[in-house]
């Protein structure tokens, strides 16, 4: 048999192969190793003796065990665990009186199934038993309270069969857990009959290729990890349309058809050693012709078939011997004797294990069985055992047996199945992924359920709020109302939930429904997910846009929605075929631009209830008066693992805060429009940071800013003084806007908005900004000052070298290629609802109103709303797509828009003379844990930036996160400091670090050698 080796040998002798391989020395305590001895020598002498052991523990217990206790290692019995006491008692008899050899795990919770285990062991004093469970989509299958993976159906649709290695892996991790052997997995039955009641969603579809290929991953995943495999249903269940549970089925096919198709899967799995083979209660008249024989009774299916021209040597089970495809035309016993003459090795389910037993002793004893051919088969189980390391018993803990078998690795790869196995049949105009949603019409539709659900829930984070619902049946004024909402809609995603299984019952979807989503598809685009039995998806041939997520759970209705939107991909296949249209292996791939969400943190290695803690902090800010409301959004690996939104737009309390509202980012623009912009022309060649600013600005010829240097603007050391309060000079004596700069309507020149009423005179602009800035004096050395000076300069440097204003060429570079659509400036312009937008200051100084929807920065606002100082707004998830672009080396959804050593040029600390980088803020380094700006963890690559409207933008490369922090802390008023000296932003991030499972340490930088300055001021405070 091939499908393991006893482990601690099997460790041996990999240990020494790889030792010798690489010429490492052999430690040894025995006598010395002749130098002649090469590896094939050593590997070949430890199988050696490795057989050796096997062969000596074989016969120890052959010869330890009476002929009652050896024919009963060929038979394997049910044990209920929901069943309590009255079945361990009925089991323990089975033990101690009956001496089985083996087990089968069923319903019951996890924590009693491995003491059971321990207990039943204990019971068997000369050889252990071999316990196995019938667990095709995991231990879920028998027992509650794990985690239920899916059937295997959905994974036929999964092109990265690495994966399907990975699920083998992991239920063998769980069923050594309990202390299970082995797995009756996989199904490779080749369901090419959708009418099949039996198989159906158990099997990887219908080709044979993809059945083959996925069951021999998941064999290899388990065998690999030491539980033996079982291919089931030989010679192959998948082309009938009657259950052997209940009737014998009949196959009629030759051959010639069995051996190119049923049989293919088998005998590969074969040759790639398979544990063990599963026969079926079949009647299949090509390979036996006698009147109602099942193949597990039929030793030309079994012996000449199987063993002898198959050449399978492992172990063969028979089904569940208490089936009615076997139990109807055989009594108990007399039917275990024949699946023995058959060649079985192990009689499952035995209806009567004593009766069995007294039927094998009279046919011995006849002489139509034959104890040679029996010793044979109860050896092979013995050496199955050994191999299965049962020569070494060990119990398994009773303690903490649930959230072992529910770990977050275990969870995380349920999401990463699901997720790969959504399936988009056709996408004819590539409507999917939707790019667009701002300025569209889409709503969503759930049917089968009558409430919101997980799907709608998703959804609403890619801004769709229109969701309606409906039962398992859509008629009368209810098909109307719908119909005449939804047609008005450009595009409607409708869910399809609680699909049943059976085709005989219309997979549970009735004709209303069907009708309907038909209908509706001739008046607006539908975009249609069915949840359930891809087989339903031939009801549906005419919906352009057709996708199956094959189960019904929220992590398939999550990951849809998520799909949809482009923050993960369609890549499935339809593993088998609907209709002619609707063939198997039909699906498109498409691509994923956004940033997707996980379910939950610890998917990403985040700790949950750690992270929670965030809640806590962001409380205390708002009722301490640091702020009405804030966001904090953390992205963890490339997935966003926290997102909540706190507090209300005011004190107020009139407007909840939402995770989609868009923010003024303040200073935050310096990174996130003008430094981006600045990499991507120097990239382009098109600038040359080591050059004089006004080699690009002729303007600055002539005046003391002729000689600064890019580099040295961008990292506040080129001498400029911190900022130019332009507005002052715009006020009356009274402090009001002066007629002479401003109207209360747009009027001719006065055209540039500063706010509601307030608008500025455009010529004005060189006298009031622009030369006011060539005017200033600088400072006399060049020591770091953080300085908005040089940021404004930059608005001007970018639109003439690339002959587009900053905003459109931020956009055009950056914002709609990675498919952004709420990072802007301008938003009232933008198309923006006004209720989305955060205010920012109820302004008494200059405005003399609320400031809402316009840049709160006072000298952006005389520009129009466009600096490189501030300007910018964005939501939450656009400004960390932003971040993570820069995180993954300028990489954004398989696209690149940046090189990683333009990044890692701008933000490695630029000179001794403060922490920054060129453009952006970095950790401020101190002993202990304390920290000016950022968690004291975070590691000295981290960069970022802070906004003086209170918001708070870090990315880590070496911890792969982005944290952010948006606030209005500026409202009422922007004296309001309590968000710095409350330390908010700092604390929440130091949060993040502690939630981080497995944080790493900071890396060795190398970056110019500190100097004792003076830590710099806040930029919230700068103003």
């Amino acid at each position: 048999m091939h499908y393991k080796v006893n482990f601690g040998i099997f460790i041996l002798i990999m240990t020494s192969f790889l030792m010798c391989q690489s010429n490492m020395p052999i430690k040894y305590n025995g006598p010395s190793i002749p130098e002649l001895v090469n590896t094939n020598t050593l590997v070949t002498r430890l199988a050696a003796l490795e057989a050796e052991r096997e062969a000596q523990w074989i016969q120890e217990k052959w010869e330890a065990m009476s002929e009652e206790e050896r024919l009963g290692q060929l038979f394997m019995v049910a044990a209920f665990t929901r069943n309590g006491n009255a079945d361990i008692a009925r089991v323990k008899d089975l033990i101690q009186n009956q001496k089985v050899g083996g087990l089968i795990m069923f319903q019951g919770n996890p924590t009693q199934t491995a003491l059971n285990t321990n207990y039943y062991q204990s019971l068997s004093h000369k050889v252990p038993l071999m316990i196995a469970i019938d667990g095709e989509w995991g231990v879920n299958m028998r027992l509650d309270s794990t985690i239920q993976f899916p059937r295997q159906m959905l994974m036929g649709a999964i092109q990265d069969n690495t994966l399907i290695y990975e699920f083998g892996k992991e239920v063998a991790r769980q069923c050594r857990r309990l202390g299970i052997h082995i797995n009756f997995a996989p199904v490779v039955d080749i369901n090419n009959n959708a009418d099949n009641p039996v198989i159906g969603d158990r099997s990887f579809g219908e080709s044979r290729e993809n059945v083959t290929a996925k069951a021999f991953q998941y064999m290899r995943g388990m065998q690999d990890h030491n539980v033996m495999a079982c291919a089931k249903h030989f010679p192959g269940h998948g082309d009938t349309d009657a259950d052997s549970h209940y009737e014998l089925p009949t196959i009629h096919h030759n051959m010639k058809r069995l051996d190119s198709l049923e049989l293919y899967p088998f005998r590969s799995l074969i040759q790639h050693g398979i544990g063990s083979i599963m026969v079926a209660h079949l009647h299949i008249p090509a390979i036996d012709p006698t009147l109602n024989v099942p193949t597990t009774l039929s030793k030309s299916a079994v012996q000449n078939l199987l063993k002898d021209q198959m050449g399978f040597e492992g172990l063969i089970f028979t089904d569940a011997m208490g089936m009615q495809g076997v139990a109807s035309h055989f009594s108990n016993g007399e039917a275990d004797l024949k699946a023995l003459i058959a060649g079985n090795d192990v009689l499952l389910m035995s209806g009567d294990v004593g009766l069995a037993k007294a039927k094998i002793k009279a046919a011995l004893t006849a002489g139509t069985l034959g104890w040679s051919d029996l010793e044979q088969r109860i050896r092979k189980i013995l050496k199955a055992k050994y191999r299965l390391g049962l020569n070494d018993y060990q119990a398994v803990s009773g303690k903490d047996v649930v959230k072992d078998i529910n770990s977050d690795e275990a969870l995380v790869l349920h999401q990463r199945i699901v997720a790969a196995a959504l399936t988009l049949v056709d996408n004819p105009d590539k409507l999917i992924p939707i790019r667009r949603v701002r300025g569209r019409k889409i709503a969503s539709l759930s049917i089968g359920t009558g409430r919101k659900t997980a799907f709608q829930r998703e959804l609403d984070r890619y801004g769709i709020d229109t969701h309606l619902s409906a039962g398992s049946s859509i008629t009368g004024s209810n098909q109307t109302r719908l119909l005449n909402e939804l047609k008005k809609q450009e595009i409607v995603l409708v869910g399809l939930h609680r699909v049943g299984k059976f085709p005989n019952e219309d997979f549970n979807l009735s004709t209303s429904v069907r009708n309907f989503i038909n209908e509706l598809n001739k008046h607006t685009k539908v975009v249609l997910v069915v949840f359930g039995n891809p087989y339903s998806l031939k009801y549906f041939e005419e919906i352009p846009y057709l996708a199956c997520a094959y189960i019904n759970d929220d992590a398939a209705e999550r990951q849809a929605a998520q799909a949809i939107f482009g923050g993960i991909a369609f890549q499935g296949r339809l593993p088998i075929s609907a209709s002619k249209k609707l063939a198997s292996g039909k699906g498109v791939n498409t691509e994923n631009f956004r940033l997707a969400y996980a379910k939950r943190p610890e998917d990403v290695g985040m700790n949950s209830s750690i992270l929670n803690k965030i809640d806590k902090i962001a409380e205390e800010a708002i009722k301490g008066g640091a702020t009405p409301g804030c966001q904090v959004l953390v992205v963890k690996d490339g997935k966003v693992a926290f997102h909540k939104a706190y507090g209300y737009f005011t004190y107020a309390k009139r407007r909840k805060v939402q995770t989609n509202d868009i923010y003024d980012l303040a200073s935050v623009t310096k990174v996130a429009a003008t430094t981006l912009s600045i990499m991507k022309l120097y990239e382009e060649g098109k600038i040359d940071i080591n050059k004089r600013l006004s080699d690009y600005l002729p303007e600055l010829k002539g005046t003391n800013k002729e000689g600064l240097i890019i580099k040295e603007i961008l990292a506040h050391q080129s001498g400029l003084k911190p900022w130019i309060p332009f507005y002052k000079a715009t006020l009356t004596e009274e402090k009001k806007p002066d007629d002479k700069f401003y109207r209360v309507r747009p009027n001719g020149d006065y055209c540039v908005r500063i706010s509601e009423g307030v608008y500025f005179c455009k010529s004005k602009t060189d006298s009031v900004v622009w030369q006011r800035i060539y005017d200033q004096d600088l400072k006399g050395n060049k020591n770091y000052t953080y300085s908005d000076l040089g940021f404004y300069l930059f608005t001007k440097l970018v639109e003439k070298v690339s002959g587009k204003s900053l905003d459109k060429y931020a956009a055009d570079n950056f914002y709609y290629p990675m498919g952004l659509e709420n990072i802007f400036y301008n938003p009232l312009d933008n198309n923006i609802n006004k209720g989305q937008i955060v205010p920012t200051e109820e302004d008494q100084y200059f405005r003399y109103q609320k400031v809402h929807g316009d840049v709160h920065d006072m000298g952006a606002a005389m520009l129009g709303g466009v600096s490189g100082h501030a300007g910018l707004f964005a939501s939450p998830i656009d400004l960390a797509a932003v971040f993570e672009m820069l995180l993954e080396g300028g990489v954004y959804q398989n696209r690149r828009y940046l090189q990683q050593s333009t990044i890692e040029k701008f933000t490695a600390k630029y000179s001794s003379k403060s922490r920054r980088g060129l453009g952006f803020d970095r950790k401020e380094r101190t002993s202990g844990q304390n920290s000016i700006n950022v968690a004291w963890q975070a590691s000295d690559r981290s960069f970022g930036h802070l906004g003086f409207t209170g918001i708070g933008a870090w990315a880590d490369p070496d911890n792969k996160l982005i944290y952010l922090f948006l606030s209005n802390r500026t409202y009422p008023s922007g004296e309001n400091m309590k968000l710095i000296t409350m330390n908010i932003r700092s604390r929440i991030h130091e949060v993040c670090y502690e939630a981080i499972m497995k944080p790493i340490t900071n890396k060795v930088v190398e970056e110019p050698e500190d100097e004792d300055t003076p830590n710099e001021e806040d930029e919230d405070q700068k103003e």
